[in-house]
Formats: structure tokens, C-alpha cells, sequence
């Protein structure tokens, strides 16, 4: 007989640690995963308002090549240094086959010597061809990290440009990673990143063109007109760039408690990891409560979505089979059916279904 979820909530917060603990929390992550509309049954075992959460949820994006993978690398790496008796949780989402629906879960490989910390819990995603680089198994599987005590979750996104704005509804903050020798980054920049980002890191620092991103970034950003200069003067760049007016608009369009910061860093080198930790902190410090307000408000949210999802598959199946469905869709196609007449029909077969089997 299948562990139920309060079987699996009981297993997965024991003290001890054990095995069997972690075999529980990856079980109800699988469940989560595969099954999100099973969410709102974690909320009858432990009341939202006695939900264990992190203290920090950071959503990790940017272009592709970027280097998304080495800096979560390394962070996880800080941070345990810095606080040795905290949990980490890593949430790492990699993009599915349009063909197969699989994935490399290749930065599960790239994290491996992490793998034997008992203090470091990492989870492989696949997007399931989910536009915005996020399943929505995600929020179930955030849950039960912070069930297990993960103080902080890194939760590192496909990387797909434009689409990514999804990961602003999960994480406490968007930190949005930018390289040189990536184009041109005015362009790159308006591509829908800059919205998202509550904090900005220009990655690879050791490489030509980082200085001039991060001084244009600055600049963006409505910093002192004169500090960038200084910027990129103390970097040697005379060819100094006007303030992209469409750029810093772009930025600054979406409504950020605090003005996004700016960090030089080099995953690969180790250089800028202790500042960039020190800005996390001291933004933990100042909104961790307002974070965890947010998240007991959003169970709502939560429960609708496990809603819909659940109304989408009994519709699913209630349209049946591919060669069914195709039957049932060249109905409208030749004039025999609106939609909204056929979503009626599959609503009242549903319904109808749902009668019979609680008879």
C-alpha cells in the first residue's frame, strides 16, 4: 500500500536525520512533482500559519551561457561556510524534450560534489515544457524544503530569456546573472530580463567587457550619472556611453520594494562571492518577515492553481484518447460544434462522471 502524504509529512521531519527521513522528503517532492494538485493536502497535516520556511528563496536567471550553473555552484559552497548548521536546498530546473518530455538534469551532474552533505538537498526539475521555466510542481516542492529545514533555496531557472518572469512569483528575490561576449548587451538587456531582476550580477569578471556591463548596468540603474563615469574610468574605458533613457525605463518598469543592486563577480576565479553573499544578507535581514507574510498569503493562489490543474486533467480525459480528440475537434472545424458548445459537453461528462463514481 502507497504511503499516504501524512505518512510521508511524519517520515520526512524526523529528528534524526536519517536515511529514511530524506527517502520521505523526496517522495513527497516526486508526489508534488508529477501530481501538483495534491499541494493543499500538505496544509491538512501542519496550518499554513505553522508552515516551516526558509529564510530566503533566490530565484537564479539569466541567458543561457551566462554561467547560471557555476555561480549557484559556488554559492552553495559559500554558504555553507558561512553557516555550517544550516540546511541548503537547490532547486535546479532544466528544460525538457519537446520530443521525449525528458531531461539532462545536467545541473544535478555539475553539483555532484555536493551530493554526499547531508546538509544540502538538491532536487532536479524538468520544465515540462513550461513556458516559463518553471514547473508547477515547483511551489509543492519549495513546500517540503522548508518542511525539512532548508534555510535558504536557491532555485536556478532554465534560462530562457522573456519567459522567465515566472520565477518572480516563487522567490523572494530575482537575481539576474549577465556576461560579456553575449551580444550586444543594450539588446540583451531590453530582452525582458531587467524587469524581473531584484539584484544583478555581471558573471565572468575576469573577461573583456565586464567592467563596461557593469558600468552600464549602474548607469541603467539611475545610479549617480558621475559614479559610472568613475567606473569606467577606474577600468580604463574612455568611450564612455550615454544612459540608455529605454533601458533604465525597462529596469525600473516593474515595483520593487528596493532599488536593485549591482555585482562584479567571477564564479570560475572565486572573486565576488563574499560581497554578493553580503548583499543577500543584508536584504534577508531587512524582509525576512515581509517574505514570510507573503508566502502564508499566497497558499491561496496555491490552492486555486491545484484546482485548475485538476480540472485540467479531468477535461484531458474526458476529451480522451488522441484519435478521439481529433474526432471530437474536426467537429468544430466543420461547423457541427462551437467551442464553448463542446467545452459544455466535456464539463457535463465530467460532472456526470464525478456522479456516477460517488454513487
Amino acid at each position: 500500500m502507497p504511503q499516504t502524504i501524512a505518512s510521508l509529512i511524519k517520515d520526512a521531519t524526523r529528528a534524526d536525520g536519517s536515511a529514511r527521513s530524506i527517502r520521505a522528503a523526496a517522495r513527497l517532492m516526486s508526489i508534488l512533482e508529477s501530481e501538483p494538485e495534491r499541494l493543499p493536502e500538505l496544509f491538512r497535516e501542519i496550518p499554513i500559519d505553522q508552515w516551516p520556511n526558509p529564510r530566503l528563496i533566490l530565484g537564479i536567471t539569466g541567458a543561457p551561457g551566462a554561467g547560471k550553473s557555476t555561480l549557484t555552484d559556488q554559492l552553495v559552497a559559500a554558504y555553507r561556510l558561512r553557516r555550517p548548521d544550516s540546511r541548503l536546498g537547490v532547486i535546479a530546473v532544466d528544460p525538457s524534450s519537446p520530443f521525449t518530455g525528458g531531461a539532462v538534469l545536467g545541473d544535478r551532474v555539475r553539483m555532484m560534489r555536493h551530493s554526499t552533505d547531508p546538509q544540502i538537498f538538491i532536487r532536479s526539475l524538468s520544465s515540462r515544457g513550461h513556458l516559463g521555466g518553471l514547473s508547477l510542481g515547483v511551489k509543492g516542492v519549495l513546500r517540503v524544503m522548508g518542511l525539512i529545514g532548508c534555510d535558504t533555496v536557491f532555485i536556478e531557472t532554465v534560462g530562457v530569456g522573456q519567459s522567465e518572469i515566472e520565477v518572480t512569483r516563487v522567490a523572494d528575490l530575482v537575481l539576474v546573472i549577465l556576461a560579456p561576449g553575449q551580444g550586444d548587451s543594450i539588446q540583451m538587456l531590453k530582452a525582458g530580463l531587467m524587469e524581473i531582476g531584484d539584484l544583478f550580477v555581471v558573471n565572468k569578471a575576469d573577461r573583456e567587457g565586464a567592467s563596461h556591463l557593469h558600468a552600464t548596468l549602474l548607469s541603467a540603474l539611475g545610479m549617480d550619472h558621475d559614479l559610472w563615469k568613475d567606473e569606467l574610468a577606474a577600468h580604463g574605458d574612455s568611450h564612455a556611453m550615454p544612459v540608455d533613457d529605454e533601458l533604465a525605463d525597462s529596469i525600473l518598469s516593474r515595483r520593487r520594494p528596493e532599488k536593485p543592486e549591482v555585482f562584479l563577480v567571477s564564479a570560475t576565479e572565486q572573486t565576488g562571492i563574499d560581497e554578493l553573499i553580503n548583499g543577500l544578507e543584508k536584504r534577508v535581514e531587512r524582509s525576512e518577515a515581509r517574505w514570510k507574510a507573503r508566502r502564508d498569503e499566497a497558499v491561496l493562489e496555491e490552492v486555486k492553481e491545484a484546482v485548475f490543474e485538476d480540472v485540467r486533467k479531468r477535461i484531458e480525459a474526458a476529451l480522451g484518447s488522441n484519435g478521439d480528440a481529433a474526432l471530437e475537434l474536426k467537429r468544430i472545424l466543420i461547423g457541427e460544434l462551437t467551442v464553448p458548445q463542446l467545452s459544455d459537453e466535456l464539463i457535463k461528462k465530467v460532472s456526470s462522471t464525478g456522479e456516477d463514481a460517488g454513487r
